[in-house]
């Protein structure tokens, strides 16, 4: 799917919504959203609706066993004992239990299948349906499964028209690649007419050209050495593994965080606000902070429906209890979060890819969160021991270092090919550097000219510059546009504009954004 689509489909879109009368406005939504996933590929809009029916079936069952229980107890108030109220409150439960897990394995099971049937079956040696990976599926379906566990748990009632539903799971700007949506946080938005702004507009076209300077200008710029390398580590000593992986952080922080910025900014034309996915991650100062700054709504789900659930279980309660008298109380307190850490990182694992490099790389996180996590009670004691030394700029620069270091190792498994070939290439970035290679040029011979080099250092420059501006507190869009005048703020739009299409106009096309199809 082309960028240069998406924005003109987009802004056409918005200009048709806003033209559109008040109450028709959610119905142009929800046609314009099945027409862009249809054209993207036909034969994934039955996944799309079969998520979409079932959610929205399975809720209302849900709901409405809900609403029958409450209203036996309203009415037979006086004649029932407490044991009695009890026993119908358990069976309504245990009634919305089988709904519930009926919806939520299928839709995992449906997800499970096309995402990893090619990678279970080639471990066996048979042949693969071949099916097609429907887009976004991941993140429509993690977004209707949040909503059917809040309306099972009663943190709000379910939604009736199933058209409005339908909209909610896809809307189009989220289906390319997040953010993962919470039904009480954006379907409000999705259904109240929203009046254009000129202003508002402008805020939004900038924050896309962003988006797309991160994407065209930097993250497909690097791609080309980072495949090259990757594909190919035998041939390369540790200094040029390291500066792929250094090319490869960029590459996937440009890529992911471009497209969440462009398809907020078309979100925006209408008056529609998406959740934020990425704050600066790079500043992060351990690898707990990174992992609230980076993927926002996918960390958000994974410790409300996996991490809380799991940690706050009986089970673990008890081995809490017993680990008490023999580990000590800090330890036992922090062992449900430092499992729940573990069981995360590995699910996260196998979403990516249910292959080793993934498996390992979902290890290598939890653990380091799991060993933070029973650790806390120490770092606690020597923050306030050295308060002084912890608030200093220094401290911070040396923890924000650390927490790069840790990541971009982590890196390695992410990107590798298999396993082994990131333990191979981890061995070399230690013990064969071999910056011979370096010396002869040979990065300039994996995809980047001396041109492509100097774009990529002046736009990453950029990009650290702006990051450090809003970790700071700035609002740029605001600085860049606030109360100027409309010819300032247009003036300072259309020369973005050039400067971006001026340093994009050689790079080849890489193809869409690397999370579409997860």
């Amino acid at each position: 799917m082309s960028l240069f689509f998406l924005i003109g489909f987009g802004a056409l879109c918005a200009a048709l919504y806003h033209v559109c009368p008040m109450r028709g406005r959610w119905v142009l939504l929800l046609a314009v959203s099945y027409a862009y996933y249809a054209y993207c590929g036909l034969s994934a809009v039955p996944f799309l609706l079969l998520t979409t029916l079932t959610t929205w079936a399975g809720a209302l069952i849900i709901g409405r066993i809900g609403e029958k229980s409450k209203a036996e107890l309203r009415a037979r108030k006086a004649e029932l004992s407490a044991q009695d109220k009890k026993r119908i409150r358990a069976a309504a439960k245990s009634r919305q239990r089988i709904a519930f897990f009926a919806v939520l394995l299928l839709n995992f099971g449906v997800l499970a299948v096309v995402k990893y049937a090619k990678d279970v079956l080639g471990l066996f040696g048979i042949q693969s349906p071949g099916f097609l990976l429907p887009l976004g599926i991941s993140f429509y379906t993690f977004a209707s499964m949040g909503y059917l566990i809040d309306v099972y748990n009663a943190k709000y009632a379910p939604e009736r028209n199933p058209a409005r539903f339908a909209l909610f799971v896809s809307f189009f700007p989220q289906m390319i690649q997040g953010p993962i949506a919470r039904y009480d946080q954006l379907a409000g938005q999705l259904y109240e007419p929203h009046r254009f702004g000129i202003e508002s507009c402008e805020r939004a076209a900038l924050l896309m050209l962003w988006g797309f300077f991160k994407k065209k200008v930097l993250a497909d710029r690097a791609l080309p050495l980072v495949e090259s390398v990757f594909a190919n580590q035998g041939e390369y000593g540790g200094a040029v593994i390291a500066v792929a992986v250094l090319f490869y952080s960029l590459q996937q922080y440009c890529d992911f965080s471009g497209g969440i910025d462009l398809v907020a900014g078309i979100a925006e034309l209408f008056g529609i606000r998406l959740a934020p996915n990425f704050k600066r991650p790079y500043f992060a100062v351990s690898l707990g902070d990174f992992w609230r700054r980076w993927h926002i709504s996918l960390g958000a789900w994974m410790r409300d429906y996996v991490f809380y659930p799991f940690a706050l279980t009986k089970p673990m309660a008890a081995i809490s209890k017993k680990l008490k008298s023999r580990c000590g109380a800090d330890f036992a307190r922090a062992f449900p979060a430092a499992a729940g850490n573990v069981l995360v990182f590995l699910l996260v694992g196998i979403w990516h890819g249910a292959t080793g490099n993934y498996v390992m790389w979902g290890f290598y996180n939890g653990l380091i969160l799991a060993f933070s996590a029973l650790m806390e009670p120490r770092y606690r004691r020597f923050n306030e021991k050295h308060a002084a030394m912890v608030r200093t700029r220094g401290f911070y620069v040396l923890r924000v270092l650390r927490t790069f270091l840790i990541v971009n190792i982590g890196w390695y498994f992410d990107r590798a090919l298999r396993a082994g070939d990131a333990f191979a290439m981890l061995f070399k970035t230690v013990a064969d550097w071999r910056l011979d290679q370096i010396a002869d040029g040979v990065l300039l011979t994996l995809g980047v000219t001396a041109r492509d080099m100097r774009i990529l250092a002046v736009g990453t420059a950029i990009v650290f510059g702006v990051s450090l501006m809003r970790e700071r507190g700035a609002d740029v869009r605001a600085m860049l546009t606030g109360e100027k005048h409309t010819a300032v703020r247009w003036a300072i739009l259309m020369g973005f504009t050039l400067f971006v299409l001026g340093t994009f106009v050689t790079t080849g096309d890489a193809g869409g954004f690397m999370y579409a199809l997860f």
